[in-house]
């Protein structure tokens, strides 16, 4: 029995791996041979693979490269905005509390719509004085109120009476980090505007005035065409009405209207808002002429029909134009989405990797081998060796039923292993595709990138591997 080789099949697929080691210590020494038949075979794992490695190295590098661009153009998260607080007013000389408390009511509401300031939690400015024993405003006291309440930032101030229809306001905005006041400034409000939504307006000039934003302005469309539609920067404004059409929140800066009607020329002009300002906008659109009667020209076999033609030419232009403007945001929350499911599908890939060094790690030390010597020389009476070339048993057959469910379990996890490093790597790189086009892509022109412009991502599977192919046209 001892003579006979024992082979012990737990796998369906077979193969054959002969390890001949040859020892030269004495002539007439015998040589050692160790048959590996079917043992039960290590499973791939894909953090041992080189390609896996490298595949998952370059979508890592592809995410991190990804969110450094979004971070460093500041479009999205606010985890570097600053804390402010808004102490409440301090009123004097004849102004009542009510109206020290509305103004302060008003500048925290429009502090808490500012991008790149977080608003927090703010005290009186009367208590903080008490508290922290600052009656002059000094700034290592300012700093230490701060300090207390989280914010890197103050704004504090006083109103008191101007006249007996008017107050007036001071305010200023105090960095606590360097302990200077940065920005200050005086205004006066009516009594009309010192209470409910009227103090809007004047809260947000205050607020642009402190931070250095600018504030939004009005474009006022006159002249035109009734039912004529309007667009601002390529993004549809409304449509012209008898008495035109009013554009408000538009932001300060250059603006190209475009206007433009069927049987009507397109008009276009440009113009600059300033912070805050209001533009009336005159626009005159002149009637296209007629075009001249022409023949009905024949039509070359397989030709496209000519409504055909301007119909597909519209749908390129409409489709082009979605690039701009609103459309832009399916691009930006494509993006997310995706990158979210490639994050997940390289976390999942190496979850299974780890299972597959686990289930082979687990089957190491049960692996057996038909040999005739063992690795120091000497007969071996069982003719089995383990993966050292030590004599071994056979293994129990509940061990072997053991040994062939664990087997299985492994070859589950490298199939999953992969799948989750393929989904993962392909949706990461549409993920930075729709990053390019929804944050860092600037049309130049829809009718022109209708024509010209176009990309095509299509997964590549093959027995070694998988990935990903991009075509471009600019």
């Amino acid at each position: 029995m001892a003579d006979t080789p024992i082979r012990m099949v737990v796998s369906a697929g077979e193969y054959a791996n002969t390890v001949n080691r040859c020892q030269r210590a004495g002539l007439d020494q015998e040589a050692l041979v160790i048959d590996k038949g079917p043992p039960v075979r290590k499973h791939r794992s894909g953090m041992k693979n080189s390609r896996a490695r490298a595949f998952f190295l370059v979508s890592l590098v592809a995410v991190i490269g990804a969110a450094a661009t979004i971070l460093s153009s500041g479009r999205v998260f606010a985890g570097d905005n600053l804390t402010i607080a808004v102490l409440g007013l301090e009123a004097s000389e004849g102004a009542p509390d009510s109206v020290a408390a509305g103004v302060t009511d008003a500048l925290r509401q429009q502090m808490s719509t500012i991008s790149g300031y977080r608003l927090v939690q703010g005290r009186d400015l009367v208590e903080v004085k008490l508290v922290f024993s600052c009656p002059d405003e000094a700034p290592a006291c300012m700093a230490e109120a701060a300090k207390s309440l989280g914010a890197s930032r103050l704004i504090f101030g006083a109103v008191k009476k101007a006249g007996s229809d008017a107050y007036s306001v001071t305010l200023k905005l105090f960095d606590a980090d360097k302990g200077v006041v940065e920005s200050w400034t005086t205004d006066q409000f009516a009594r009309a505007q010192s209470s409910g939504s009227a103090l809007h307006a004047p809260a947000q000039k205050w607020v642009a005035t402190l931070t250095g934003q600018s504030l939004p302005g009005t474009l006022h469309i006159l002249g035109g065409v009734v039912g004529a539609a309007v667009a601002v920067d390529g993004v549809n404004a409304g449509v012209m009405g008898s008495g035109g059409l009013t554009i408000p929140n538009a932001a300060a800066g250059k603006h190209e209207i475009t206007v433009t009607k069927s049987g009507y020329v397109p008009a276009k002009k440009s113009v600059t808002l300033g912070s805050g300002d209001s533009r009336d906008v005159a626009i005159e659109m002149a009637a296209e002429a007629p075009a001249p009667a022409e023949a009905p020209k024949a039509e070359a076999p397989g030709a496209e029909p000519a409504a055909a033609a301007e119909t597909t030419e519209a749908v390129k232009v409409e489709m082009a134009s979605s690039e701009s403007g609103e459309g832009r945001l399916g691009y930006k929350v494509a993006a997310w989405l995706t990158l979210a499911g490639g994050v997940a599908g390289i976390a999942v890939g190496i979850r299974y990797s780890l299972l597959v060094i686990d289930a082979n790690n687990l089957l190491d030390p049960y692996r057996r081998f038909n040999c005739t010597k063992t690795s120091s020389g000497a007969v071996s009476t069982t003719g089995l060796c383990d993966k050292n070339g030590k004599q071994a048993d056979k293994v129990s057959d509940s061990t072997a039923a053991w040994m062939k469910k664990t087997k299985d379990n492994g070859d589950r996890y490298q199939v999953y292993q992969f799948i989750g490093y393929a989904a993962g790597g392909v949706l990461l790189a549409t993920s930075a595709v729709f990053f390019y086009r929804g944050y860092l892509w600037h049309p130049s022109g829809a009718t022109a990138d209708a024509r010209g412009s176009s990309f095509q991502l299509v997964p590549v599977f093959s027995p070694d591997g998988v990935g990903a192919m991009a075509f471009t046209t600019f």
